[in-house]
């Protein structure tokens, strides 16, 4: 037993209004693994055309607490506050089907929550799901290769550590723009981004808290999700 320990037992047993400076350390921050519950997410956009908006799902209803928890058993206190996306043309030569581009006033979610430290706060972490599109999967393969070309050129001139994660997370393909970001990826006709944050203990000191949280919890998410789409 620590000598803290000790004397903070030795005040229990004397003094107990003394105890206020022996309040012990937060509980060691627990990870844990995707484990799917929800529903299929199983969009059925028509061949070579894009989803129209109105049948985007509501992205703050695509991560249940009971998945969060999964990944993060401490978490409490979960809200989600919905993020507008606003969807462009693929191909801007040719004109959009109706209904197809505009804003998803929750095309994106982000999850906000408390997880253990020294220093309490209700929501120290957070979680965002971003859809940013919903097509012909054909359609989606080419915008996210295109969107991952650019991020690697970019990488190389803004010295990011870009990387290539492929299908290692259960999607069709994913790629961190940099190490301390959160995952691009697709799966069949969604492509998607996660991102998020915490300044819990547990997590680490910055930068490296940015690269644990990507590690350790925003692919897990991913592979939450890759797990219930098609």
């Amino acid at each position: 037993m620590s000598r803290q320990k000790q004397f903070c037992l030795a005040l229990a047993l004397t003094v107990p209004l003394m105890l206020a400076g022996c309040s012990d350390e937060p509980p060691e921050l627990e990870f844990g693994k995707a484990k799917a519950s929800g529903e299929p997410l199983a969009a059925q956009p028509a061949q070579g055309a894009s989803l129209p908006l109105a049948q985007w799902p509501n992205a703050c209803k695509v991560l249940s607490d009971k998945e969060i928890r999964a990944i993060l058993p401490q978490a409490t206190d979960v809200e989600r506050q919905p993020v507008k996306v606003t969807i462009i043309n693929f191909n801007p030569m040719e004109e959009s089907d109706p209904g197809t581009t505009g804003d998803v006033p929750a095309g994106g979610c982000e999850f906000e929550f408390g997880l253990p430290a020294k220093y309490e706060s209700e929501h120290n972490s957070s979680v965002k799901v971003t859809f940013t599109a919903i097509a012909d999967p054909a359609l989606v393969r080419e915008n996210y290769t295109e969107d991952r070309d650019d991020a690697s050129k970019d990488a190389g001139k803004y010295k990011k550590k870009f990387q290539d994660l492929g299908n290692s997370l259960g999607t069709d393909g994913c790629y961190f723009p940099d190490v301390s970001d959160g995952p691009v990826c697709h799966q069949g006709p969604y492509q998607f981004e996660v991102s998020g944050m915490s300044t819990a203990d547990g997590v680490g000191e910055y930068p490296k808290a940015d690269q644990n949280w990507s590690k350790k919890v925003l692919t897990e998410v991913v592979r939450t999700l890759s797990a219930r789409m098609p």
